[in-house]
């Protein structure tokens, strides 16, 4: 299970230079930070308001003159900085595409009305649209700059991630530019636009954007039809549920979650049809060289495994939380293998009902592109001993949806089904959570769909960032089908699992989404209701977090499903 929401992880650091940092400009300019204010170019003081407009007219972070390592980009990015005279920008949406629009985080807060940054995800598979609409309260100039995303490949040194930019249309206002399409850009190389905008006047960007291939980038085997045995296993996960909570915590810790045989029998009877176990099994392993997994988590994951089986159900044997492996992968790549080396033996005679999961949520330096090789190779460990047995590999970053692209199966194994999670809107699906982000952890009364029928005023003892203030906006004033807290937030990283599942022929499952207690149970029933049928709508199968913990569907105390849960998840189920 994730810990922060997928754009609070993208935005780790944000797009903001370090105090102190110096870049090196497209225009050869030398320019100075101290925590995020534009201080000097070439040496000389600037005014505020040239400080800011230059700062974000180049605000790309080269640091030095170094070569950028190339990765395919995943998402197109599109920035908006008015003239002073603008005064501010105002009521920015995304109006038919999906996609994410902020405030410029990493300027002086004072001037951060007069900005927009927007993020979409886009693929090299097809044309992705882009749109952002606006309203300037001034008459002027503004800087529209066309790029892709800010990543760091290692300390101060970004990915070079190309976009493709085309068909670029601007109504409301005038663009002044010669600039021929299709044209490529990157973080530090954007495509810059000027646009003249009349007071009060409404402005929308429409664009299409695809990511550029790589020279280097070699492409996954694209798998033909749907009879696969990957297919095939496809069909025994459709509609799951994960026992969370229980064996993923360390030893001699209590999560709360226990289970027993009447669990399997409710789990069956409610319509589910498998579940997933995340299993910490590396905190039972011995130390070097054996790794030695012990017999205590056998037995208690056996136990899981036996009664799942016996009631129908398949079951997702996963490996949970191995935290010191997705910091440094290198360094305990041995002790990853012989895990599922002995794994695999022990599971080797049971039903093919049950899967293996190499690593739940990648994260950290387990990048998806650095994880491709080791999943090769734990694939080749496992097939010595199951030969026949479906597994679930997954992208990194916490598997995100959007690292898909970068994710390389082997080309020879047919019998692998994918695996991504996502827990969108986060701020409505984890208010509350105490393990969560200070912003998010101190919301309360986010319902779903918004907007809500009573302005939400967050607490001020709250101290939320401009980042979350911003989502509350849209949150409080835009219409359901636009709002950031409704289906708007999964269905179209939903759709993009289902084009590249299409596309390479590799079945995707969604093995974790869900919605925290601390929501309303109206707004919780409702949230899974949409998400479920999305879902469907896109052939995905699911495995709902969780049974009875922090995000239940069945409630122990009463022995039924937690409020309007049964009727969310299986009321006209489609999925065959």
């Amino acid at each position: 299970m994730l810990q922060t929401s997928s754009t609070e992880r993208r935005a780790a650091g944000g797009d903001r230079p370090r105090s102190g940092e110096s870049i090196k400009m497209p225009v050869a300019e030398r320019v100075q930070f101290d925590n995020g204010r534009l201080l000097r170019i070439n040496g000389s003081m600037l005014p505020s308001t040239q400080v800011f407009l230059l700062a974000l007219l180049s605000a790309v972070s080269s640091v030095q003159a170094q070569t950028n390592p190339v990765k395919m980009s995943t998402s197109a990015r599109l920035d908006l900085v008015a003239e002073p005279g603008v005064r501010a920008l105002a009521s920015g949406e995304i109006p038919s595409a999906s996609g994410a629009v902020e405030r410029m985080n990493w300027v002086p807060e004072a001037d951060r009305a007069r900005s927009y940054t927007a993020q979409f995800p886009i693929t090299h598979l097809a044309w992705s649209e882009c749109a952002l609409r606006f309203v300037p309260e001034g008459s002027g100039s503004l800087t529209l700059s066309l790029m892709g995303p800010w990543e760091e490949a290692s300390q101060g040194v970004l990915y070079r991630e190309e976009v493709l930019w085309d068909a670029l249309r601007v109504t409301g206002a005038s663009v002044a530019s010669a600039q021929k399409w299709p044209a490529r850009g990157w973080h530090n190389e954007p495509l810059r636009l000027s646009l003249n905008v009349a007071a009060k006047t409404p402005v929308t960007i429409f664009a299409k954007a695809r990511a550029v291939v790589p020279p280097d980038y070699h492409e996954m085997r694209r798998i033909t039809g749907q009879s696969s045995p990957a297919h095939r296993a496809a069909k025994r996960f459709l509609r799951g549920t994960n026992l969370g909570n229980y064996l993923e915590a360390p030893p001699g810790q209590d999560w709360g979650a226990k289970y027993t045989e009447a669990d399997f029998a409710h789990i069956k009877a409610e319509g589910f049809d498998h579940v997933r176990l995340p299993i910490g099994w590396h905190y039972y392993a011995s130390t070097a060289p054996d790794f030695r997994i012990s017999d205590e988590i056998y037995s208690k994951a056996d136990f899981l495994v036996t009664n799942a089986l016996k009631n129908g159900l398949g079951v997702i044997v996963n490996l949970h939380h191995f935290d010191k492996f997705t910091s440094n992968p290198p360094a305990f790549a041995k002790e990853f293998h012989a895990l599922w080396r002995q794994i695999a033996a022990h599971y080797a005679k049971f039903a093919d009902d049950v899967a293996f999961e190499l690593l739940n949520e990648p994260k950290d330096a387990a990048t998806t592109v650095a994880m491709n090789p080791i999943y090769a190779e734990v694939i080749r460990v496992i097939r010595e001993t199951n030969p026949r047995r479906v597994i679930f590999v997954g992208p990194g970053k916490w598997n995100q949806i959007s690292e898909l692209p970068n994710l390389r199966l082997p080309d020879n194994d047919e019998n692998l089904i994918v695996t991504v999670h996502c827990y969108d809107p986060f701020n409505f699906t984890h208010q509350g959570a105490t393990w969560s982000s200070s912003d998010v952890k101190g919301l309360k009364g986010i319902v779903f769909p918004g907007p809500p029928a009573k302005r939400f005023v967050p607490d001020p003892a709250a101290r939320l960032g401009r980042g979350t203030l911003d989502w509350l906006e849209r949150y409080n004033t835009l219409p359901t089908v636009k709002n950031p807290c409704g289906p708007l937030a999964f269905r179209r990283l939903l759709q993009q699992a289902k084009e590249w599942s299409d596309y390479y022929g590799r079945p995707v499952h969604v093995g974790e989404f869900g919605c925290y207690t601390g929501a309303d149970a109206s707004s919780r029933a409702r949230f899974y209701e949409e998400f479920r049928k999305a879902l469907e709508e896109s052939g995905l199968g699911w495995a709902m977090w969780d049974w009875k913990a922090g995000f239940r569907y069945w409630d122990d105390k009463t022995g039924q499903p937690a409020s309007g849960m049964r009727e969310a998840l299986f009321q006209r189920s489609t999925l065959r």
